[in-house]
């Protein structure tokens, strides 16, 4: 690919299809254009990254023809890849051997406790 188009400015952004697995949780994702899908297990999900950077909102069911797009591409995608095989070993790491996730304490499972609404006057 010529960058220099890129570099002087000139260029027209071109969309670019990024897509990776990984056999931790069994991982599939797909980058395209604004949108990321993405799988984990058994759930799947859809994400626009631009407007939603955090994947809070999962949007497959809204863009459902989009999602289907992108699934159908990683699985295109897929077929050209050395399969994944048994002897490969990926560890899943837990939440306790993540560098961010250090020192973080087990969630107590306990319900949230329940707290007496303020009155209005006090909100505003």
């Amino acid at each position: 690919m010529n960058l220099l188009p890129t570099l002087t400015g000139n260029a027209v952004a071109v969309d670019r299809k990024l897509f990776w697995r990984y056999k931790g949780k069994w991982q599939r994702a797909a980058r395209i254009g604004d949108y990321k899908f993405l799988k984990i297990l058994d759930h799947t999900f859809l994400f626009n990254v631009v407007e939603d950077p955090l994947e809070r909102a999962n949007l497959k069911e809204r863009h459902k023809d989009i999602y289907d797009r992108i699934v159908a591409e990683w699985q295109a995608w897929n077929t050209s890849m050395l399969p994944e095989i048994a002897e490969s070993f990926t560890n899943s790491f837990s939440g306790e051997e993540l560098a961010d996730h250090y020192g973080a304490q087990k969630p107590s499972l306990a319900p949230d406790p329940i707290e007496p609404l303020a009155p209005a006057a006090q909100l505003r």
